[in-house]
Order: C-alpha cells, then structure tokens, then sequence
C-alpha cells in the first residue's frame, strides 16, 4: 500500500473508528478482498474457529447461538474494530482503494469522504465527493435525498386546444416506463455511480405516483442494455398506453465520431481493451420508429440520458449570449408523384432529451444524485399537472441555470424534437372512471 494512504488511515483512526458499524463493514471487506477468509486475524477478532466447532459438537443449540453473540459483539469493541482498521495498512496494493469500496457499500460514505480527504476529521456530517466524469463541486440542494410527492391532475387537457394538436393521454396506466441505472463498474478504471440509486429511486416513485408502470434494471452491459431496450420496444402492453418514456442514468462519453456513447458496466477504454459491446444514444431511437415499433405509432416518446458526453466542463460567464442559426432549404421535385396512401413518417413523435451539452460532463451530487434528475423529478412532480412536457423540461434547465460550481461550472440540458409536434400533458393521477 502506499505510504500516503497507510498514514490516512492512521491518521484518521481515532475519528472514525467510533463511527464504523463493523458487523456492515466486514463481510464487505472480505468481499472487496481487502481480507481474505483464512486471514490469521480473523479468530482473533471474533472466536476461534476451532471453539466453534467444539461448541457445535459437544453443546446444544442454546449455547451455540450464545456463542455467535459473542462473536458479533466482540466485533463491537472498539479495540476490536481499531485492530481491524489498522491492520488493513498490511495488506495488499489495491486495499486502500477495496476499504473506500467497502465503505461506501456499507454505508459508511462519510468516513470513505474522511479518508479520501474530502473533508477534515472533525466534519463528517455534510460530505460530498467528486466523481471525474459525474463532477460534483457545489449546488443548491440540501444533503438528503428528494421526496417525491406528486401534485395530482384534476381536469384533463387534451382534447380543447387552437393551433397546436394535443397527445391524447388518458389511458391507464398512462404509460410504460423503462429505467436503467448503472451504478458498479467492472472496469477499475471507472468510478462507482453510488448517488445514482436515488436517482432511481426518485424516478421509480415519480413516474408510478403519476399513473405509468414502471419497468426497471441496473448495471447492465452494453450488449444487456441493447437487448433490454429491444425487449421492452416489443412489450405487448405498449399497444394499450398513450406513451412510452426510456430512461437511461450512467457514465457516458464521446467516441471518435463526437457521438454520445452509453457506457455499460463492461465499458473499457478503447486504447486499453476494446472486447465491449458499444452503444450510441442514436440507437436507442431506432427501436421505437413505427416500423420497429408499430404499438407505439404516433405516440409520444421521450428519451432522457443522464450521463457525461465527453470531458469538456462548461464555464459561467457574466451577460453572455449567443445565438446559432441553421437553415436548410429543400425543393421538391416538381414531377414527384405522391400516392394516395396513409402513411406516417418513420422517426415521429420522438423527444430526445440529455442532460449536458455534447462533448459536456454532466453533474452529480454524490450524496443525493444527479442535478439533472433531481430537478426534472421536482419539476415533474410539482407541474406535470398544469404543464405540457416540453415546457416541463424548459422548466428544468431554468432551474439547472441557477446551478453553479464553486470553480463557476455549470451545466445545459438538451432537448431534440423529432417530428414531436403536439403538446404532451401527462395528467398525473387522473383516470376516466
């Protein structure tokens, strides 16, 4: 181990020692193989194997149970737990890194933020930790993670409007929802997504207190997430909902082509190992055109990616504005005959929305979550019963604008509109009886 971090942990014993629940922490140690199942320690620390074994064969099940109390409680002891804690400077090169994992799998986050430096011994309250591709520096909320409580629809709107059609968005439930979370890495060279569980969480309940079922999985491969979104594309349920929402929370990078690229639990980096199945946000979408998805034809779809585009961090500047305007003109040909078909246009009713800008990191807290979900989860559960979607998500980067970073880092959601021309009003709560 190296020297530095054998002195931290020194350093921090007589702090955190008292705050350690160690029957959580160990079995994580030996898990994370920070110990080793025949470490010698072990019977020390608890009781000898070899007593056990005499207890189990010669005296009844009464004295049995005594005897594992006694072995948890002698990991209760305070000389036991610092013996443990400081016996982890003998182990091996990657323990220190293994102990920060166990402690956070333990919940023990706070003394994993002291040890890492994050904060100083005496202030193990309020600790945030920054993540290199999730930054974390500063934002408005508080240290606990959002309640949802939904704000509940009391009329529908779907049906009166002028100008602009509307979604219709009565059926129940009103939707289907799929979630994928990637918090644990395979890779080494990629940070946990702890935090990211609320985000989850917070989507979960969201989403069902407004009527949708909800269908969700975690830390899924590149090929996984591929074959999840498929499954799901072909839900038969799909054909009885007004709408379909997929949302995805995990690393996320640039690849060689400036395309956003999903990064699943196997994801490697290129130049290291490049045996990992690859996913583009682009992909997700062709799932759900109506000839892959025809249950969903002319139903609002809405595609949200929690996750980094790439490494560059956006700056705050003082009365800045810019503006970028496009325009592409296309003639029709004059000869083209159109026949007299129904038909509906492939790519339609789709709203593709990311949290940062491409090529961008996105922020996470890594105490209560993602700005980017925090938000949209407080926006959607307070306005969803009054306002149509894309004005919720105009809501949520109003609200991210506020956000800075204590380096003044900010961060700009993204919303394309594909062929998603009607208003979406989810009337959270509200059925027809």
């Amino acid at each position: 181990m190296d020297r530095r971090n054998r002195e931290q942990i020194e350093r921090c014993c007589e702090s955190v020692v008292p705050k350690i629940d160690m029957t959580k922490l160990f079995p994580k140690l030996l898990e994370n193989k920070v110990y080793n199942r025949d470490d010698v320690n072990i019977p020390r620390w608890m009781v000898s194997s070899l007593l056990i074994r005499y207890y189990a064969v010669n005296c009844d099940v009464s004295d049995c149970i005594g005897l594992a109390f006694s072995a948890i409680n002698n990991f209760k002891t305070q000389d036991t737990i610092k013996d443990i804690w400081l016996t982890i400077k003998t182990r091996g090169p990657n323990a220190f890194k293994n102990l920060i994992l166990s402690l956070k799998q333990s919940d023990h986050e706070n003394i994993a933020n002291i040890l890492e430096g994050r904060c100083d011994t005496g202030n193990a309250s309020n600790i945030k930790q920054e993540d290199p591709l999730d930054h974390y520096n500063w934002s408005s909320f508080g240290d606990e993670p959002l309640e949802i409580k939904v704000r509940k629809a009391t009329k529908f709107i779907d049906r009166d409007y002028e100008n602009i059609e509307r979604y219709p968005m009565r059926s129940k439930p009103r939707g289907l929802v799929l979630i994928i979370t990637n918090i644990y890495y395979e890779s080494s060279y990629e940070k946990h997504r702890f935090s990211a569980k609320h985000d989850c969480d917070n989507l979960k309940k969201l989403f069902e207190e407004m009527g949708f079922t909800v269908i969700s999985y975690g830390n899924l491969t590149g090929q996984e997430i591929k074959n999840k979104i498929k499954e799901f594309s072909k839900n038969k349920d799909l054909k009885f909902v007004d709408s379909c929402f997929v949302i995805i929370t995990s690393h996320g990078t640039e690849d060689e082509d400036n395309n956003t690229e999903i990064q699943g639990i196997d994801y490697h980096n290129a130049s290291r190992q490049a045996n990992y199945e690859k996913v583009l946000c682009t992909e997700i979408c062709d799932y759900f055109t109506a000839e892959a998805c025809e249950q969903l034809a002319g139903k609002p779809k809405i595609f949200i990616f929690q996750l980094c585009r790439g490494k560059k961090k956006q700056k705050s500047v003082a009365h800045y504005r810019i503006t970028t305007d496009t325009s592409v003109s296309v003639k029709p040909e004059a000869s083209l005959e159109i026949p007299h078909i129904q038909t509906t246009r492939n790519y339609s009713d789709m709203l593709v929305v990311q949290s940062t800008l491409p090529s961008h990191v996105s922020y996470r807290d890594s105490v209560t979550g993602s700005w980017f979900i925090q938000i949209l989860c407080e926006v959607f559960m307070k306005h969803a019963c009054t306002n149509h979607v894309e004005d919720l998500f105009r809501m949520i980067d109003s609200q991210l604008k506020q956000l800075r970073t204590i380096n003044n880092e900010c961060q700009t959601s993204c919303v394309q509109s594909i062929g998603f021309n009607k208003h979406c009003y989810i009337h959270p709560g509200l059925f027809e009886s």
